[in-house]
């Protein structure tokens, strides 16, 4: 006598898609911030030091609070030299930096709101702090050292913490250089935690199907 068994029908568990969807979120979420925290440290690091040192630029820090609030202390300027015959190029509205005497080795950095040209052939700038209620005595266009190119908020106080009095201008470079890499560590290893991850939940996905 032969007989047939009946078997139980499989039944295919579907793979728990709550923790694993959640670990990917953040997984992603992770890698979104470490994305962002790169692209910052990359702009800050071509801003404050890459572009500045191919244009031959000059990074300086606002100490007073006479050009606030476009400028508050502690704001990084980026500024470029100016020879004697550049002295045409500055127009009423920019920001230059100058000597208060040619003797006097101390910069300031104040708007330009007034030019006017004497007999000899020579300039001489009306400049005035943006929080200041008077005009600067008269510069002449040889006390004049640089034109601001563009500033970086609060970076200055960074750059006088870091380098200090003494001669360690390699240390803003270093550590940006360092930031970098971390940042681009910590997004790299989530991509690739997120690629394997999705590799194992698929191929999961596989074994669940080829088991119903």
């Amino acid at each position: 006598m032969s007989t047939t068994a009946a078997l139980a029908p499989l039944t295919a568990t579907a793979p728990e898609r709550g923790p694993r969807r959640e670990r990917g979120v953040w997984a992603w979420l992770w890698f979104g911030i470490s994305a962002g925290l790169l692209a910052v440290i990359l702009g800050i690091g071509v801003a404050a030091i890459a572009v500045p040192r191919f244009a031959g630029a000059v990074p300086l820090t606002v100490l007073s609070a006479s050009m606030e609030p476009s400028l508050p202390p502690g704001t990084m300027l980026i500024v470029r030299p100016l020879a004697q015959d550049q002295m045409n190029q500055v127009r009423i509205g920019d920001i230059i930096s100058f000597q208060p005497s040619p003797q006097d080795p101390t910069l300031i950095t104040h708007r330009v709101v007034g030019i006017s040209h004497v007999t000899d052939g020579r300039t001489i700038f009306t400049t005035q702090g943006d929080a200041n209620a008077t005009v600067d005595a008269p510069v002449h266009d040889y006390q004049v050292r640089a034109v601001l190119w563009y500033s970086l908020p609060g970076l200055g106080w960074v750059s006088d913490a870091i380098n200090g009095q003494g001669n360690r201008v390699w240390i803003i470079p270093t550590a940006a250089g360092l930031l970098f890499a971390y940042a681009a560590y910590t997004a790299i290893s989530t991509t690739v935690t997120a690629v394997k991850k999705k590799r194992a939940d698929h191929a999961r996905g596989e074994e669940n199907r080829g088991a119903a």
